[in-house]
């Protein structure tokens, strides 16, 4: 590739990808987020960007997927020549043996770019994620949980937490030999010799945070020691924000209201459905899908049209529709649909993808909001966008971003991606009514 960056990044789903967009261009970074791997000649037209990054899907995917695709994605990130080479992971660090295997994308990663050591900064306390000794707890609805604990990732349908020590969970996964940067080492003096002797002995580091000073400190002790070859961070949007701890907030824009949105959600998380059901209570008008009909492809094409006319009929009226696969826990006469399903995640993501994508062509609407860390990776591949740059803040880990495509029905639509667990309940009203300020 043509130049140098700072830093380069992957994100294993599409919301934690925007997550580190948000990150860096509040720290005064010019970052652009990529659908797909670029052409030398697309990434031309970003010569002046600090930061580039790949969204992905790699959440979802086996170790057999990884180690088939992983690679190629390696070299492109390793080939713009960044300072920093990030493997973004959800904040809550779910992963399974068999699904979104962390451990085996450290293992890859490690053999593909030769860094010079290898971190991960799961703590990120404007989020309320917090890792203490190892273990990581996060919050829900106020309270603090250890994340074996946490009521949503405690018992997640996908990769239910189990294991709340960093340590044991990438023994667990796959092998992986991790040392900590524990709290009392930032105040006693021996942080910096114990990350020498842990780099030395070519351990992945772990580093404790809870606060904005611990945050700094993890920070300041990877820039210090990532001055020669490639540092390789397997982390959440915690790692931007401590390896930049000491730039301020720079974006100072507002979101704009607008007369209707689009909202989609394949999340069944709790955090979403009290998001659901409070737009509802404001005037969003609901679509509960019928998974049924999304995962039967003889009827998928007919019911397709059927939820599309629904949108653009309310949009023509300025009304808002809100389509989702469930409020909460699938009803029982469909809870089990997923399970009998091949690859219900890219069925139901492609299916609201196709929603998104006619409704745009229609030009119905110029901002959309989607639902759901596993699905709304697969719907936005389906719209056909070549890449994201930063708008605004909504919530944290949560912006407003630009599309960028050749497909003028979809170039400058306005996007806006969540996980179950982001944002607060008044998440797609604020898309709605705009916003005055971050947080």
């Amino acid at each position: 590739m043509e130049t140098n960056r700072e830093l380069a990044f992957y994100g294993d789903d599409f919301t934690g990808s925007t997550d580190v967009l948000e990150s860096l261009s509040l720290c005064g970074k010019k970052a652009v987020l990529w659908m797909r791997i670029p052409t030398e000649d697309e990434l031309k037209r970003f010569s002046d960007y600090d930061c580039i990054g790949l969204a992905g899907i790699s959440r979802s995917k086996d170790p057999q997927w990884m180690s088939e695709n992983l690679p190629r994605i390696y070299q492109f990130l390793k080939s713009v020549n960044g300072k920093y080479i990030h493997y973004k992971v959800c904040s809550t660090f779910d992963s399974g043996l068999h699904k979104g295997n962390i451990a085996k994308a450290t293992q890859i990663g490690i053999a593909e770019l030769s860094p010079s050591w290898t971190s991960i900064v799961v703590g990120s306390p404007k989020i309320k994620r917090y890792v203490c000794f190892s273990e990581l707890f996060a919050d829900f609805e106020g309270s603090t949980y250890r994340i074996d604990r946490h009521p949503v990732m405690g018992n997640h349908p996908a990769t239910p937490m189990h294991e709340a020590n960093l340590l044991k969970h990438m023994q667990q996964l796959g092998g992986v030999e991790c040392a900590s940067v524990d709290l009392p080492m930032y105040s006693n003096g021996r942080a910096s010799s114990q990350l020498e002797s842990f780099i030395a002995d070519k351990k992945v580091v772990v580093f404790d945070s809870y606060d904005e000073a611990t945050h700094s400190a993890a920070g300041k002790l990877i820039r210090d020691f990532s001055q020669k070859g490639v540092h390789f961070s397997v982390s959440s949007s915690g790692f931007e924000d401590a390896l930049y701890s000491d730039t301020k907030i720079t974006n100072t824009t507002k979101i704009q209201a607008t007369d209707k949105l689009l909202a989609l959600s394949g999340s069944c998380s709790p955090t979403t459905s009290n998001q659901i059901q409070f737009a509802v209570d404001r005037g969003f008008v609901p679509f509960l899908l019928d998974l049924e009909k999304v995962c039967d492809s003889t009827l998928r094409p007919s019911y397709l049209k059927e939820v599309v006319d629904f949108c653009l009929a309310l949009l023509a009226k300025n009304r808002s529709p809100l389509v989702y696969s469930s409020l909460g826990s699938p009803k029982e006469d469909q809870a089990l649909l997923p399970s009998q399903c091949v690859n219900f995640d890219r069925v139901l993501g492609q299916f609201l993808g196709q929603v998104a994508l006619q409704v745009v062509q229609e030009k119905a609407i110029n901002r959309l909001a989607v639902a759901g860390g596993d699905t709304s990776g697969y719907c936005i591949q389906t719209l056909g966008l070549d890449a994201m740059t930063f708008i605004a803040p909504l919530y944290p880990g949560v912006p407003l971003c630009r599309a960028h495509s050749n497909d003028v029905s979809v170039d400058g639509l306005e996007i806006a991606l969540k996980g179950g667990q982001m944002g607060a309940t008044d998440f797609f009203v604020r898309l709605l009514t705009g916003v005055n300020n971050h947080g």
